[in-house]
């Protein structure tokens, strides 16, 4: 099969165009064995994009500004044009690299061109007018690497009647390369491009920055920095540089094949320049700016419990460290000897692709999917599961989030591959497996860059709605700061897309790589952000030792994903344990929480961002940029104390509230504020049904949260002045008077398909219904199980246990979405 498209979003695209003969010859634009770009795009994807553009115009609430854009939608082609729309084709390949400043075709033509420089044997693309002649050919010089299973036909005019072109890999040698060439069986023989990933930050950072570069496994720190001293200066940007290596890589954050480049003159230039030399292509794997400043793992965790600058960290204080959790995580793989993950009581060994044991201290399950290894340096599954929750048990200042909870892992990555392999359902395939284990929560920080309803955003709604206590977290993407940026499947309707904001004290603004919304329906996204720049986590080496604690840094909403997922798993512990509705570990309280629940608390703790970067598309809030904002957990979630903050929830999977039909009358609660210095807030969230692709809007069954006061005042989710028909997390925000009452009110406008669970929240300063914080009040003379039977007579069934949504949506005993034929994702 081809290799699958989907990248891990520790990468973006590069910055504006160079000239390309700073970094090669014109010569390289007329070599005759050089495959045609279009073909090798063409060879590089499964698919292509057609869909219908629609001109629509967007009315900010708060200033009644009017922009108008283009927004792709599900319409079919035959409904486009009624619509007004424009029907379009775009090729889903984009470069999956990014090289510093040059563009897609540039960075192909400068790689292919030094192809006749290697020495060592490599994969070679081979394009042929006539497929049997060449296959012979390929057999008859002996070539026993032909992979005879990865064909693809190229369909060069569109002529179904000239599908005769075909192009497939083998591993050559230059002197076997010379064969096929002398052969002339072929039109076109080059070598695939090696995967150079540059780091997102390169576009900013200073031009004289220091920058990491780290070789592929077969390569010593030694060899390549003998290699890049000896190409320096070659280079105007690099004349007078030093390369440099660690001494002691077991304590280092450099890896065992990094060095250190200092003394450039054009940072981002000569990180481009690098990408193409001959040399490098075949010995570097990624390049990065170094980043003195580096922010260790804690640093996110403060921040996302509290955001207060003195470090605190209400959770931890109270052991609320992700205990009896266990996170799935869909990633490159997992180097599990690395002592943030190691048990050396517990091996892990595989049976028919498949380890799992709960007793390991950290790694459940290791679903070997595309290999059973991390592989490679620096891997990003490595580092992600280390922000989740990485435990060295030595108190590194790097540990994840939720550093006692565990890794349900599977592995959709090759080493130094340049793309992912992907199941194609991942609601059959990846998700069952983290769940069989108990895992409610899934981070995944990989993606397309295609603003769509792919595939897998609806597979990832689907799993969401008929397992009700999971949530899927994905990273929004790397592709800047323009608008509509978010890529699938972060565009879900069920997942939360988290998007990335710089670190440490300078967490205040996005980072200027994270990708922007509104989704392609025009859905809020991302629904919040986190800590994703410099973020120092575990390191993978390729063949590692048993304990070994090398560490790496990274930055992209690569990893702001898996540290919202490590403060979710906290959430989870708050419920499981008892500490809500008291504020104090009860076990008699404890309850498994929804993943609609565990949605809304962070939506409902989001705190707005008032950088330039976050609020770029408008003053409105929630907004494209940044969502709800960034997450600080005790901003909703609370404990005993003299604070007067009051909790108000909905979400016990066990009892879950939903609507059967939109004739349901609503859920309504009154609340009496007791303060005006902090805001009252309303959150409510649902799993949506999967929604088909040619569907003009994506929401399904429409639910209504609103917020009014005794004088009549309504305050709208959103932002916005009117209800919201388009998006499936609807949150109120507003300053309260002291001592007026406000009566939340939930709603089902229409039920499409089946029947409809809800989770919502309620914060503020007031007296709970749960919790009454000085007896008194409004709801002084009701007590807890008067409100509760209230709202079960409404909407509150008990549920099956065993995590289905029993009936909703099925038709005829089976699932209405099991059969539909699959649209044309990206993988």
């Amino acid at each position: 099969m081809l290799a699958s498209l989907l990248v891990l979003l520790v990468l973006v695209a590069p910055t504006s165009a160079q000239d390309l003969s700073t970094y090669c010859p014109d010569a390289i634009r007329t070599l005759t064995h050089t495959i045609p770009y279009e073909a090798y795009r063409t060879f590089r994807s499964d698919y292509s994009l057609e869909y219908c553009v629609l001109h629509t115009t967007m009315t900010d609430p708060n200033t009644d500004s009017t922009t108008t854009k283009d927004t792709p939608s599900a319409l079919s082609q035959a409904m486009c044009a009624v619509a007004g729309g424009t029907w379009t084709h775009r090729p889903s390949w984009e470069d999956e690299s990014g090289s510093g400043g040059l563009t897609t075709t540039q960075k192909y033509l400068c790689a292919v061109s030094t192809f006749e420089l290697m020495e060592n044997k490599c994969t070679y693309m081979a394009m042929s007018d006539d497929r049997s002649a060449s296959v012979a050919s390929v057999r008859g010089l002996g070539f026993s690497d032909l992979d005879m299973t990865n064909f693809q036909i190229y369909d060069e005019d569109s002529n179904p009647n000239t599908k005769n072109k075909i192009i497939f890999t083998l591993s050559l040698t230059a002197a076997e390369y010379s064969s096929m060439i002398t052969a002339q069986t072929f039109t076109h023989l080059q070598p695939v491009l090696h995967n150079v990933k540059v780091s997102p930050i390169l576009e900013s950072v200073d031009a004289n920055a220091a920058l990491r570069v780290r070789g592929n496994s077969e390569r010593t720190a030694t060899q390549l920095k003998e290699a890049i001293a000896t190409f320096a200066p070659t280079s105007q940007y690099c004349m007078n540089c030093e390369v440099t290596i660690s001494e002691d890589f077991t304590a280092s954050t450099f890896s065992v094949n990094e060095v250190m480049i200092t003394g450039t003159t054009n940072a981002a230039a000569f990180a481009a320049a690098l990408t193409v030399d001959h040399d490098a292509t075949g010995l570097i794997t990624s390049i990065s700016a170094d980043m003195p400043n580096q922010k260790w793992n804690d640093e996110a965790s403060w921040i996302l419990q509290s955001g207060n600058k003195t470090r605190h960290t209400p959770f931890w204080d109270r052991g609320i460290l992700g205990t009896g959790v266990v996170a799935g995580v869909g990633d490159s793989g997992l180097d599990y000897q690395s002592c943030y993950f190691y048990d050396e009581s517990v091996e892990v060994t595989f049976s028919e692709q498949l380890y799992e044991n709960a007793a390991h201290r950290k790694v459940v399950q290791y679903v070997a999917f595309a290999d059973a290894v991390e592989g490679e340096n620096g891997g990003h599954g490595t580092h992600v599961s280390g922000t989740i929750a990485g435990n060295s048990l030595g108190g590194e200042l790097d540990g994840g989030m939720a550093p006692n909870a565990k890794i349900a892992f599977y592995d959709i990555g090759n080493p130094n591959a340049q793309f992912l392999t992907v199941p194609g359902n991942l609601a059959v395939s990846m998700f069952p497996p983290a769940h069989r284990m108990g895992a409610q929560l899934h981070s995944n920080s990989w993606g397309s860059s295609s603003n769509s309803y792919s595939g897998n955003a609806r597979q990832i709604d689907e799993y969401s709605y008929e397992h009700q206590d999971f949530l899927v977290l994905v990273a929004a993407g790397n592709s800047g700061s323009s608008p509509g940026t978010l890529g699938s499947p972060a565009t879900a309707k069920n997942c939360v897309s988290v998007g990335a904001t710089q670190n440490g004290d300078n967490s205040n603004d996005l980072a200027g790589f994270s990708s922007r919304g509104p989704a392609f329906d025009n859905r809020i996204k991302p629904d919040v952000v986190a800590p994703g720049l410099s973020v120092t986590s575990a390191n993978s080496i390729p063949t590692p030792t048993d304990g070994h604690c090398s560490r790496t840094n990274m930055a992209g909403t690569s990893m702001a994903t898996p540290a919202t997922t490590g403060i979710l798993a906290l959430a989870q512990q708050y419920f499981v344990d008892g500490y809500y509705p008291s504020g104090k570990k009860t076990s008699s309280d404890g309850f498994k929480p929804m993943g609609a629940l565990l949605k809304a608390v962070i939506v409902n703790s989001a705190q707005r961002l008032t950088g330039a970067n976050a609020n770029a598309q408008g003053t409105g809030y929630p907004n494209m940029d940044q969502g709800f904002g960034i997450v600080e957990l005790d901003a909703t979630l609370n404990f005993d104390s003299a604070s007067a903050k009051g909790l108000f929830l909905r979400g016990d999977f066990g009892n879950m509230p939903e609507f059967l039909t939109a004739e349901d009358p609503p859920v309504e609660h009154e609340f009496v504020s007791t303060c005006e210095d902090v805001d009252f807030r309303a959150t409510l969230v649902w799993h949506d049904p999967p929604s088909q692709s040619s569907n003009s809007k994506s929401l399904l069954n429409d639910l209504d949260i609103l917020v009014t006061s005794e004088d009549g005042t309504s305050y709208y989710p959103n932002g916005g002045t009117a209800r919201d028909s388009v998006n499936n997390v609807e949150s109120v925000s507003f300053t309260p008077e002291k001592g007026k009452k406000y009566k939340v009110s939930i709603a089902a406008n229409d039920i499409q398909v089946g029947t409809q669970p809800f989770s919502y929240v309620v914060s503020g300063c007031f007296n709970s219904p749960d919790r009454p914080v000085g007896g008194g009040g409004f709801f002084g003379s009701l007590d807890k199980e008067t409100i509760i039977m209230g709202i079960s007579a409404v909407a509150g069934v008990d549920r099956e246990q065993g995590g289905e949504v029993g009936g909703r949506g099925k038709s005829g005993g089976g699932g209405m979405w099991k059969d539909t034929k699959k649209w044309n994702d990206l993988i």
